[in-house]
């Protein structure tokens, strides 16, 4: 099976759903007839959940039918509609379904959830899909996570892969990024820092901490699975109180850098941040900057 999220765009009938009169957009359906497509859109992608593809095809439109057995088929985990867009005084439709599937990426198989837009239209008074030429694909290239068509294009899948995939590959993994690479904590009182971790890619990540183990030093994150455009904090502590030092005059002067690295699924992105230790208290007595009494004024 090819990777998720290339062969389901040639099952993504595309969005030119989207581009109808204003007006449609508002115009609610009769409930028969919504009713009537929902039953049939839920029980097209029930076969693709179940792996049935064979039977999806008698929901197939008959102008349709040697185009859905050209396309690559992809079984989903579950699917749910989100929203229908009616033309034609009712007898079309664009359907937006929400799907949960595999998206393997360099090896790695991430449970994610994508949009599925689907075209039917009414045949002696039945529901059936039916095949309309994209005019956008879902690519994992593109920040956005979809990349138009060209019009003069005779294949469904043009320009999904970039020249320089090595370039653009680079330009994904930037879109998970934070907003300093290190922090300073202080060794000799218990002390915190945080870090804001964003992601602005056009799906979901996961985050897995890998943290020295030293007592003392907690790290955590406030949200470790982030949709698209998504933040979290990232939050660095230094806990005297922690019951594992054994030491608690060492844990004070501690002054060893260490380094903790976040990894980002399914990207297989490695954040490391650096974590620098301040182990030079104030003397006693000494009034810091900010308390200082203010100098006289010059004559």
């Amino acid at each position: 099976m090819k990777p998720l999220v290339l062969s389901s765009c040639l099952l993504i009938a595309g969005l030119a759903g989207w581009a109808q009169d204003s007006s449609e957009l508002f115009d609610k359906a009769p409930p028969a007839i919504d009713e009537a497509l929902r039953a049939r859109v839920n029980k097209f992608y029930e076969l693709f959940i179940a792996g049935k593809f064979k039977d999806a095809y008698a929901l197939v439109a008959d102008d349709s039918q040697d185009k859905f057995f050209e396309l690559s088929k992809d079984q989903y985990k579950s699917c749910e509609i989100i929203k229908v867009n009616y033309s034609e005084n009712f007898t079309k439709a664009a359907v937006v379904t929400s799907c949960k599937a595999d998206w393997r990426w360099h090896g790695v198989s991430t449970l994610t959830t994508f949009p599925l837009t689907s075209n039917w239209k009414v045949v002696d008074g039945q529901w059936f899909w039916h095949w309309e030429k994209p005019t956008m694909v879902p690519s994992p290239f593109s920040p956005t996570g979809f990349i138009p068509v060209p019009a003069n294009s005779n294949t469904d899948n043009a320009g999904l892969i970039p020249k320089d995939i090595g370039a653009v590959a680079q330009g994904i993994l930037a879109k998970v990024s934070v907003d300093r690479a290190g922090v300073q904590l202080k060794s000799y009182v218990t002390s915190r820092e945080v870090i804001h971790l964003r992601n602005d890619m056009p799906g979901e990540v996961s985050l897995n901490l890998e943290t020295p183990n030293v007592a003392g030093l907690k790290v955590t994150a406030d949200k470790t699975d982030l949709k698209a455009h998504e933040e979290t904090n990232l939050v660095f502590e230094w806990r005297l109180d922690d019951p594992a030092i054994k030491c608690l005059e060492c844990a004070k002067t501690m002054n060893t850098p260490l380094k903790v690295l976040v990894h980002v699924e399914p990207t297989q992105q490695v954040l490391p941040i650096s974590v620098f230790f301040d182990s030079v208290a104030p003397k006693s007595g000494a009034s810091s900057p900010a308390t200082q009494a203010p100098a006289p004024p010059r004559k």
